[in-house]
């Protein structure tokens, strides 16, 4: 018997992440997204780094309060095959880093808002949203917890 429907464990009889866990994912991401998108366009990526990033050390910044979330991205498969691997480990942390990464975020967007004197735009408007939309998932959200915590199989030898 088992917690979930057939179609929520893999091939390996792991759990999948959650729905949510890719959105959620994407977003806390999105300036290594950015950055790659910035170095795949060669002449213009520079000038679209400007335009969203003026000062250079916001996009460091962004770019190191990525790196959880990126780590939880990269834990969510392969775990199978090497059950005490990096990836493994990992996974267990990725609520925690997802959450890490949504807090550091939100204190940056924060720090933007104040610096900017409280300015309204949509595109932070938007984005503080759904930076607080995944702050709540983060912390009520079973499921997300349930997939960190299971645990690859060992198969018999």
């Amino acid at each position: 018997m088992t917690l979930y429907p057939e179609h929520r464990y893999d091939d390996h009889g792991q759990l999948r992440p959650p729905l949510w866990f890719w959105p959620i994912s994407l977003l806390l991401t999105r300036s290594v997204w950015l950055f790659v998108m910035a170095g795949a366009s060669r002449q213009g990526g520079s000038d679209i780094l400007a335009l969203l990033y003026p000062e250079r050390w916001s996009l460091y910044v962004s770019l190191l309060t990525d790196l959880p979330a990126l780590l939880a991205l990269l834990a969510c498969g392969g775990t199978f095959s090497n059950p005490n691997g990096w990836r493994a480990r990992l996974r267990r942390f990725s609520p925690g880093l997802l959450l890490s990464s949504t807090l550091t975020g939100l204190i940056i967007q924060c720090h933007a808002l104040i610096s900017l004197g409280w300015q309204f735009s949509w595109a932070n408007a938007l984005v503080l949203i759904a930076s607080l939309w995944c702050l709540w998932y983060l912390l009520r959200s079973r499921q997300l917890r349930e997939y960190a915590a299971d645990k690859p199989h060992i198969p018999n030898a």
